[in-house]
C-alpha cells in the first residue's frame, strides 16, 4: 500500500512540474492551428485591414507566414473568444509559444515584425 501511495505521489509531483514548466500559453493549448507552422517565424491574424506577404516585404518582414485575414472582429471573436478584441483594425502574433503581440495600430505590428528580439509581449 506504501509503495502505490508513494507511486502516486511521485506521478503527481511529475505531472505539476511538467505543467508548470510548459511555455505555451492558453492559446497555444487550445488553438495550435493559431501557431505557425514552423519555429523562428510567426502567424498573423488580421482583421479590418487585409495584410499580403507583398504588403509585408515592402517594410522587409520575411519572417511572418501564414497571414489569416478576417473581415469583422466579431466573426474572430466567435472563432476565438479569449482574443477579446475590441474594435478594429487589430492584429494578433502568435510564435510557437502562443500570443506575442495583439495591437490595434497598424505600425506597432510592423515595429514588431521588424524587431521581435526588441520586443516583449505587449496587448493594447
Amino acid at each position: 500500500m506504501k509503495k502505490i501511495i508513494n507511486g502516486s505521489l511521485t506521478f503527481l509531483l511529475l505531472s505539476m512540474l511538467v505543467a508548470c514548466t510548459d511555455e505555451k500559453d492558453v492559446y497555444a493549448r487550445i488553438h495550435p492551428n493559431l501557431l505557425p507552422s514552423e519555429g523562428h517565424t510567426y502567424s498573423l491574424q488580421a482583421v479590418g485591414k487585409e495584410i499580403t506577404f507583398d504588403l509585408l516585404e515592402e517594410s522587409n518582414i520575411t519572417n511572418v507566414g501564414p497571414i489569416t485575414n478576417e473581415a469583422s472582429y466579431k466573426s474572430l471573436n466567435e472563432q476565438y473568444p479569449k482574443l477579446e478584441l475590441k474594435k478594429e483594425p487589430a492584429f494578433i502574433v502568435f510564435d510557437e509559444n502562443g500570443l506575442v503581440l495583439k495591437t490595434y495600430d497598424y505600425e506597432e505590428m510592423i515595429d514588431f515584425s521588424q524587431n521581435p528580439e526588441e520586443s516583449f509581449y505587449r496587448e493594447r
